[in-house]
């Protein structure tokens, strides 16, 4: 039986689609068919930046039972701060009690003695992200857009686990180095930087941070980061995506190969969080003119086979990448005892020992 791992894209040049979706139902403001910019707002909606949970029951010195009754707003309305939202009036003409909103928004829900506050809501804008045509209308959440271009996904990005949007850019992007595995060094980030999201093969200090903030990068892209600078990444306000894992080995000769053919041209990065189920990973865009022709689609989902690139994901050569030289007939007793396929891996680095790796532990590299 064939087995079927992950891809991740590499990809030159294909016929590209991505789902611009708001975070909570909206209005889209574009049509079907119509050509859009990168920075073009294609969908809005007031989204609540946080919620309050109220006990008015304490407050109001009742059981929880019976404080609902004393509710003076319903579900759905609108509150200013200070106003009240439940009063219970006191005999022998004694001041009544009162639980004011502590916020200005909007009641959502009441019930058992609680009160669920939305913060008043922010506008949010959705823009197109990359220049491209609407292919799809999802009324009240979004659209999809399609454009030829360069693909590049992803292993890690900085998307922090509270943030609901990726932080994303559209800007020029430019490699830094002259090679594939150089590190950033402080001194190469100067002033004709500004504004530009910048590709460079390692980061391994984080002396180069305020650099980057001095000239406004829009945005990293990585090929390895060491694991030691990951929580600095989740609190930088930019785009970091990285391409190979992590440690000091740089981009893999595919991904750098397209980055140096690109740079200079404007590229989107989104470091949106891998999820393996909804389909979504980082990743970078580089749109292209097309030749006239339609390009061809991404390829995905296609079998383990001999002579195919892949990425070891796990196990102690975690983020090498080379070709599949061969694969078991049969299953092989690993040294944990466990009987599974492997498939033998050739590196890059021809005078590495070509190692024997399950199946499981491969994506293929399209």
């Amino acid at each position: 039986m064939a087995y079927i791992p992950p891809t991740t894209h590499v990809t030159l040049f294909a016929l590209l689609r991505r789902d611009r979706f708001l975070p909570e139902p909206g209005e889209v403001l574009v049509r079907e068919g119509q050509r859009v910019e990168a920075t073009e707002v294609v969908a809005r909606a007031a989204i609540a930046t946080e919620h309050r949970l109220l006990d008015i029951a304490h407050d109001l010195g009742v059981p929880n039972d019976k404080a609902d009754q004393f509710l003076v707003k319903d579900s759905g309305e609108v509150v200013k701060k200070g106003e009240p939202l439940a009063v219970r009036k006191l005999a022998l003409g004694l001041y009544p009690k009162r639980v004011p909103s502590p916020v200005d928004g909007q009641l959502v829900v009441a019930g058992d003695g609680k009160v669920l506050l939305a913060v008043m809501p922010q506008a949010f804008e959705l823009r197109a992200g990359f220049p491209g045509v609407v292919m799809r209308v999802v009324e009240g959440r979004g659209v999809s857009i399609e454009a030829p271009g360069a693909l590049l996904e992803g292993v890690w990005s900085n998307h922090p686990p509270a943030l609901r949007f990726p932080r994303e850019d559209f800007a020029v992007m430019r490699v830094v180095g002259s090679a594939a595995n150089e590190a950033l060094d402080p001194e190469q980030v100067d002033v004709s930087l500004r504004g530009t999201i910048l590709a460079v093969g390692v980061l391994d200090s984080d002396s180069v941070l305020k650099k980057l903030a001095e000239v406004h990068a829009r945005g990293l892209i990585l090929g390895s980061l060491t694991a030691d600078l990951i929580p600095a990444m989740q609190k930088l306000g930019l785009p970091v995506v990285v391409t190979d894992g992590f440690g000091k080995q740089g981009f893999s000769p595919a991904a750098y190969a397209l980055l140096v053919s690109n740079s200079g041209r404007e590229a989107w990065i989104s470091a949106a969080a891998r999820d393996r189920f909804a389909g979504r990973r980082p990743e970078v865009i580089i749109p292209l003119p097309s030749p006239g022709q339609s390009p061809p689609g991404l390829v995905a989902g296609e079998a383990l086979n001999v002579n195919k690139r892949v990425r070891i994901v796990r196990g102690p050569d975690a983020e090498r990448a080379g070709r599949v030289a061969s694969l078991s007939e049969r299953t092989t007793v690993l040294p944990s005892g466990v009987r599974m396929r492997v498939a033998t891996v050739e590196f890059d680095q021809v005078q590495e020992p070509a190692v024997q790796v399950p199946f499981a532990n491969l994506e293929i590299i399209e």
